[in-house]
């Protein structure tokens, strides 16, 4: 039988809607104006938090949770995030699941940019971790957090911090991962991010696996034709041009692999050619 905290909010969620909050044990949450109330409240949940007993852990968790997604206060949503690094890095599910959900849910909560991009870097642990559950959980944060808004500016971090799930043997994680990054860079007219996307596919496309890794090479050939049919300088479409040309001249590559690469090479090259074509 599964835990009260396990039933409440320990469950995976497929999305992050801007919900009123979890509970919080009976607790108020302040009044938007009362800032220092708020951060005195979570300066006193901060040994709460890593609390050995369960019950105290999660319940201070939820109360750091519920502060820091009604505030509008940055300071009061920097502070929560900080106390969430602790669970968050927790070797227990029912832990550090509900932390990954708040960090995103509080991310969410607001357009301010720097918020964002401290909630992308407290995913920095889960992201890591050895358990597959954990890892896509917070793969599917970070895509929260960075479809939200304001991606111009979080794109490059939101790519830094996929970098060691793409760089995982284990497809379970790749996949999730590439498609993370498309996902963390369309739209955003960030040539950097854009350009640092790239540079993390090229380990997917080195790709060796006997089992999985055409499929993974398919879906870096994928990754790569996107983010140079959405970049907006022609040095990083060109960047994503060359690399996919290189791959489909590639000998150890099968027929199928090499003529999709080619054939989105020849796309992004469309791409920078069509504005010329319009004059």
């Amino acid at each position: 039988m599964r835990s009260k905290e396990e039933n409440g909010h320990g469950e995976p969620k497929t999305d992050f809607p801007r919900s009123r909050g979890p509970s919080h044990g009976g607790g108020q949450v302040f009044s938007q104006s009362d800032l220092g109330s708020q951060l005195a409240e979570l300066a006193r949940l901060k040994e709460k938090v890593a609390d050995s007993v369960t019950i105290t852990r999660v319940d201070a968790l939820h109360r750091v949770w519920a502060i820091g997604l009604a505030s509008t206060h940055p300071e009061v949503k920097s502070s929560a995030l900080d106390l969430l690094l602790e669970p968050v890095g927790s070797a227990s599910d029912h832990i550090r699941m509900p932390a990954v959900y708040a960090i995103a849910e509080i991310a969410n909560s607001t357009e301010n940019a720097q918020i964002k991009i401290k909630a992308l870097a407290a995913l920095r642990e889960p992201l890591q971790a050895s358990q597959l559950p954990i890892r896509n959980a917070a793969i599917d944060a970070l895509n929260s957090i960075t479809r939200s808004g304001n991606r111009g500016e979080i794109a490059l971090a939101a790519v830094k911090e996929l970098g060691p799930p793409i760089q995982r043997v284990n497809n379970g994680v790749r996949i999730p991962a590439i498609n993370a990054v498309v996902r963390a860079v369309e739209g955003s007219q960030n040539d950097a991010a854009c350009d640092a996307a790239i540079d993390l596919l090229v380990a997917p496309l080195n790709s060796e696996a006997l089992i999985g890794g055409m499929e993974v090479r398919m879906m870096a050939v994928a990754a790569v034709e996107k983010i140079g049919l959405g970049a907006s300088g022609v040095l990083t479409k060109s960047k994503a041009m060359g690399i996919l040309q290189s791959y489909a001249a590639k000998n150890s590559w099968e027929p199928e692999a090499k003529r999709r690469a080619q054939e989105a090479a020849a796309n992004i090259q469309s791409s920078i050619k069509e504005p010329r074509n319009r004059r």
